[in-house]
């Protein structure tokens, strides 16, 4: 009999048995080895047996280089900037496709998924050459509207040039999970407030906006998220230059590994303080949606 409940305890670990290896495999043997390479001097190309452990040195040696600073500021400029601008244009769109009798509605939603459907590295590449300040698309449009022709590979327009790639591909992310926010408002709150009197602008702010806040801390988390660990588009479109206009933290840490120096302790200490900050960041958000929640219940 106690053989019997033995084996029905274990029964589910039958089953999840393959996702955990799978899980170890993929995800957590390769966070250890990030640490575990982070911890010591080794260089690309060279044997694994010449590594020097050299403890938290990588890291004091990485927070005294400019360049890495200047990374993280860069990434900070682009996530802040393009999870913004995704936001307000996704809520823009949400509100406009909630609308009851919209017409065209599957259409809309449809090419909405388009850029959505197109690999980062197309999409670069696309872009890089719809950018092209000889022939590119943007400055046809732009000269015919504006009368001007700005090169958009410019130190002062390469990082905005990724920005705006990054919105047009995730923009309709951002608008599709508010759109499914929106429609599981319940009416009567908004109801209750119209009758009452209440504005567009006061149903938005005090009715709206605060029963989509549990949604609109998950669009953030995820954007925010793939935001801070960007480098397909970079690499297609510009590289990180012109100089180091875009190089973000990605492909900081690819230069450092793989590209210039090759030194792989190093590029892991950056990795290292990436997944920290991306993890810190990632706590918060939950920790304000379960903030919602206790709130909710009370």
């Amino acid at each position: 009999m106690d053989s019997r409940a033995a084996r029905k305890n274990l029964y589910p670990y039958f089953w999840i048995g393959p996702a955990l290896v799978t899980l170890f495999a993929i995800t957590i043997a390769p966070t250890l080895f990030l640490f575990f390479t982070s911890l010591h001097y080794w260089e690309l190309g060279y044997p694994w047996s010449e590594r020097v452990f050299v403890g938290l040195k990588n890291f004091v040696n990485i927070f005294g280089n400019e360049q890495f600073i200047h990374s993280i500021w860069v990434t900070f400029v682009y996530t802040a900037t393009a999870v913004a601008v995704e936001f307000v244009l996704g809520f823009a769109l949400a509100c406009f496709l909630a609308r009851p009798r919209l017409a065209w509605r599957g259409f809309l939603l449809a090419c909405l998924v388009i850029p959505m459907t197109v690999t980062p590295s197309i999409a670069g590449l696309i872009w890089r050459l719809y950018f092209n300040p000889n022939y590119g698309i943007v400055n046809y449009v732009v000269g015919k509207l504006f009368g001007i022709s700005p090169n958009w590979y410019s130190y002062s327009l390469a990082l905005p040039s990724v920005i705006l790639v990054d919105v047009w591909q995730w923009t309709p992310f951002v608008a599709l999970i508010l759109l499914a926010g929106l429609s599981a408002i319940p009416r009567t709150p908004l109801e209750a407030a119209l009758v009452d009197g209440a504005s567009p602008w006061q149903m938005l702010r005090y009715v709206t906006l605060p029963l989509l806040r549990p949604i609109i801390l998950i669009a953030l988390l995820l954007r925010t998220m793939d935001a801070l660990k960007m480098f397909d588009v970079v690499f297609a479109l510009t590289g990180g230059g012109p100089a180091d206009a875009t190089e973000l933290l990605s492909m900081h840490v690819y230069r450092t590994g793989f590209y210039q120096s090759g030194m792989v302790g190093l590029a892991s200490a950056m990795a290292v303080v990436l997944l920290v900050v991306i993890t810190v960041l990632s706590q918060l958000f939950i920790r304000l949606l379960g903030e919602r929640g206790e709130g909710s219940e009370a």
